[in-house]
């Protein structure tokens, strides 16, 4: 288990040059408070930014530096994981990217890349996305795991259950099967070359035998027909560099076309439920003729300008709908041509392997042929040269029989682990084991939090969510306070998984303002009785809030407020 101790910053975002410190696992729960810009949410993007390189919030990292002082941008975090001590600094202007243990610095030989992987892989053992399914809630930067796409749903539970070493695998063994493909293109090749030459080498001899001196004249006549071969072989290997130099010279990273389409089907989920919303008014207003809370009638004018006003809601939703769908199309046409050029890049790689070996095979050929017809007056020396010839080209086709016979084995293993490390293979197998264990946690804190539905989570990472009448709903039919009763359901079976998995356990949980938009006082009353629940079981955790009347159930409470244009930490309650 990771256990974060404290954070600390300065001249970061809206902070000044002296130091804001927050210790981290002091209080079983902490209320952060402040107004709008105070700097109360400058506490996450702290934590995101010291440990993985960007914040929270969607901010430049040009931009972390506070635009007053512009220097000296500093954060530090201090934990400790399996009975050590660690501590990552970083900062801006001038940059700084530091990781201690146990006081000593961590050799910084290699790239900031390379470092900040091994502080995801061998020290964190998690990653951006992880950190934020497990650790935070709330902010409008956090995409809710509901809302997430299916691969990246796959992703956050493989990481979960620890088993992202499949994936390395998988990758490792297209490497393998890519190598064995052309290691056996490359055997075919030579063996054919050989075979022919051994053929060629047999009719050589048996016509020296034979003293044929009509063999001479066909050797020339073989030359010259192999020369012509070759010129024509030299210009098909430089139309294939040519047409590879050409395929390569393109952007192929697929990074940001993935990076949009999943941002444009996370635009078009928010859309839809703003639609749903819309529709569901129109829906009252059209049913109904009096509210059900002042008990008033409704005004047929009231009712008839809602309902027009919504309609035009309605029609500019689909427009948007419509523009983003086609976005989606063409990022994704965009995918599948990459995916085309990359296809092409492998096929001009092994046609061009294929052109040089037939190319060199046929310059062998043309020097073994003109150095017997230079040699072919002596006809002894040349015949036992020949069969000198002939010994060591069988000696080659022996030596690529057996190893054509090992790629074939190799590659019968290569496709066994290729079936096995598929996502239908040995990682859905566990999926599958921990799914049920995953959806009982889901319900038991759906339940927890009054929300009576039925919740699963299907192999394709789907979701099946049914009433007690057993009515069939998706997670963008319910309001705004459902979803965020799912999301928070889900948030907290994350960290059960990752405890039971010891995959990604930490101390700290996060929440950021979701008890100020879409909560009601019921859920409210047992968010907090759950929350009062993991701080019992060594859970640290931070609410972000505006709300005044939560103070008295925390044991502290910290506020944010803007001095002299620079935010400054007070404690209300210890």
């Amino acid at each position: 288990m990771i256990t974060f101790h404290n954070v600390r910053w300065r001249n970061f975002l809206s902070a000044g040059n002296q130091w804001t410190e927050i210790s981290l696992d002091t209080h079983k729960n902490t209320l952060i408070m402040g107004h709008n810009g105070a700097g109360k949410s400058t506490f996450l993007d702290a934590l995101t930014f010291c440990l993985f390189g960007k914040p929270f919030r969607k901010v430049n990292k040009g931009n972390v530096v506070n635009s007053i002082n512009n220097k000296n941008c500093v954060v530090e975090i201090e934990f400790t994981h399996s009975n050590r001590k660690y501590k990552v600094v970083r900062g801006a202007k001038p940059n700084i990217f530091e990781i201690y243990c146990e006081g000593k610095m961590i050799n910084q030989d290699a790239a900031t890349k390379d470092y900040q992987e091994h502080l995801e892989k061998h020290i964190l053992r998690m990653n951006y996305k992880s950190f934020t399914q497990v650790v935070i809630l709330g902010s409008a930067s956090f995409v809710p795991f509901m809302q997430l796409s299916a691969n990246d749903r796959r992703a956050v539970i493989e990481d979960l259950l620890d088993i992202q070493i499949f994936t390395a695998m998988s990758n490792v063994v297209k490497n393998r099967l890519q190598m064995n493909k052309e290691g056996l293109e490359k055997n075919r090749v030579l063996l054919t070359s050989k075979t022919e030459n051994k053929s060629y080498i047999e009719r050589t001899l048996a016509s020296l035998r034979a003293n044929n001196e009509e063999k001479l004249d066909e050797l020339k006549v073989k030359k010259d027909e192999l020369t012509q071969e070759s010129i024509k072989q030299e210009c098909v290997v430089e139309n294939l560099k040519i047409d590879f130099e050409k395929a390569t010279d393109q952007d192929l990273d697929l990074s940001p076309l993935k990076s949009k389409h999943s941002k444009l089907v996370g635009f078009k989920a928010k859309m839809e439920g703003n639609r749903e919303r819309v529709l569901k008014e129109n829906f009252f207003y059209r049913d109904n003729d009096t509210c059900p809370t002042c008990k008033q009638d409704i005004s047929h004018d009231h009712k008839f300008n809602a309902m027009t006003d919504n309609d035009k809601k309605i029609a500019e939703i689909d427009g948007g709908l419509n523009k983003i769908e086609e976005q989606i199309n063409s990022v994704l046409s965009e995918i599948e041509h990459i995916d085309e050029v990359l296809q092409n890049i492998n096929k001009i790689k092994l046609d061009l392997s294929s052109a040089k070996a037939t190319y060199n095979n046929t310059a062998n050929n043309i020097r073994q042929i003109v150095e017997q017809i230079e040699s072919f007056s002596t006809s002894d020396k040349t015949t036992q040269e020949s069969e000198r010839q002939l010994q060591v080209v069988q000696h080659d086709i022996s030596t690529l029989e057996e190893e054509k016979k090992a790629l074939l084995d190799d590659r019968q293993y290569v496709d066994l682990a290729t079936t096995l490390l598929k996502d239908g293979g040995i990682k859905t197998r566990i999926i599958k084991q921990y799914l049920p264990i995953i959806n009982k946690h889901i319900n038991k804190y759906l339940a927890k939090l009054g929300f009576f539905v039925n919740f699963n989570i299907n192999e394709s990472f789907e979701e099946i969510i049914k009433s007690r009448h057993r009515d069939e709903f998706s997670y963008n039919n319910f309001s705004e306070g459902e979803k965020l009763r799912i999301d928070l359901a889900i948030l907290l079976t994350w960290r059960q998984i990752a405890k039971m998995k010891n995959s990604v356990n930490v101390n700290i949980l996060v929440f950021d303002e979701i008890l100020d938009r879409a909560m009601d006082a019921t859920g409210i009353d047992e968010f907090i009785k759950i929350m009062w629940d993991m701080g019992d079981k060594g859970t640290n955790i931070f609410v972000i809030s505006h709300k005044d009347i939560m103070v008295d159930r925390f044991q502290r409470t910290l506020r944010f407020e803007k001095v002299k244009n620079f935010s400054v930490l007070t404690n209300d309650k210890e």
